[in-house]
C-alpha cells in the first residue's frame, strides 16, 4: 500500500476461505483501526448474525455489510431486510455481492427506492466481464445507476478481463459504468490478494489501470480512487 501511495483500506471479509466467521477482519480493523476500516460478510438466515453485526460496528470499526442473497437465492425476503434494516440503522453502507446473478436486479433496485437513505455498493459489478452477458450486465448496471443511493466497485477490470494487463478489453466496459454512476459513485478495489483475484495483475497494476490507463481526468480518479471511499466507509 506505502509503495503504491495508497493511504487508507477497507479489508472485505471472504467468505470462499472463512465463511461466516469474521474473526479475522473484525480483529484486523481493530487493530489498524486509525487507517482501515473493514466489511463483514454475515448470513440473512442466522438471527444471531445481527447481534455479530451490531458489536462488530461498535466495537471492531466495521463500517460496512457484504449482504448476500438468503438460502433460497433471494434479495427481497424478510431475512435479508431485516438486516439491511440494522445496516441502515447502524448508518452503514451494504455491498450488495450476488455474484452475476442478474435476476436480482430488479429486488435490489426496490430495496434502494424503500431504503433511500441506505448506501448501497454493487460488489464486482455483478462480474462484469468481456466474455459473457457483458452487455446484460452494462444494461443492469446502467438501469440501477438511476437509484442515486447505488454505487459501483469497479474491481472487475481485471478478473473481467480476457487479456493480461492493460486490460484493453475492459477499458470500454469501464468507462461506461463509470458514465452511467458518475466518478463520485464508483469505487476502485484492489482485488487484494491480487496473485489470487487478478489474474497476474499486480497491486500497483490494479491502480495504475485507473491513474494511466483509462483516460480518466483527475477529478475522475480523486472520486474514484479516494472520495467514494471515504463518503461510504469514513465518514
Amino acid at each position: 500500500m506505502e509503495d503504491a501511495g495508497v493511504s487508507r483500506a477497507v479489508f472485505i471479509h471472504t467468505g470462499t476461505f472463512y465463511g461466516w466467521d469474521n474473526r479475522y477482519v473484525m480483529d484486523s480493523t481493530k487493530q489498524y483501526s486509525e487507517w482501515a476500516t473493514g466489511v463483514v460478510t454475515l448470513s440473512p438466515d442466522n438471527p444471531q448474525h445481527h447481534e455479530v453485526l451490531q458489536d462488530a460496528v461498535q466495537n471492531y470499526s466495521i463500517r460496512g455489510l457484504r449482504g448476500t442473497s438468503d438460502q433460497n437465492g433471494q434479495i427481497s425476503s424478510i431475512a435479508v431486510r431485516k438486516l439491511c434494516i440494522l445496516a441502515r440503522d447502524l448508518g452503514i453502507t451494504v455491498n450488495c455481492m450476488v455474484t452475476d446473478d442478474l435476476g436480482r436486479l430488479y429486488e435490489i433496485e426496490l430495496m434502494s427506492r424503500q431504503f433511500d437513505e441506505l448506501n448501497i455498493v454493487i460488489d464486482h459489478c455483478f462480474m462484469l466481464n468481456t466474455v459473457r452477458k457483458t452487455e446484460e450486465t452494462l444494461i443492469a448496471l446502467e438501469r440501477l445507476a438511476h437509484q442515486p443511493n447505488i454505487h459501483a466497485k469497479l474491481t472487475s477490470g481485471t478478473h473481467g478481463s480476457a487479456r493480461v494487463y492493460p486490460h484493453e478489453d475492459m477499458h470500454v466496459p469501464l468507462k461506461r459504468v463509470i458514465d452511467a454512476f458518475g466518478p463520485e459513485r464508483c469505487v476502485w478495489g484492489s482485488n487484494f490478494p491480487n496473485a489470487l483475484w487478478s489474474k497476474g495483475t499486480t497491486y500497483v497494476q490494479n491502480l495504475s489501470l485507473f491513474t494511466d490507463e483509462l483516460g480518466l481526468s483527475q477529478w475522475e480518479q480523486e472520486q474514484i480512487l479516494g472520495g467514494t471511499a471515504e463518503r461510504l466507509w469514513f465518514p
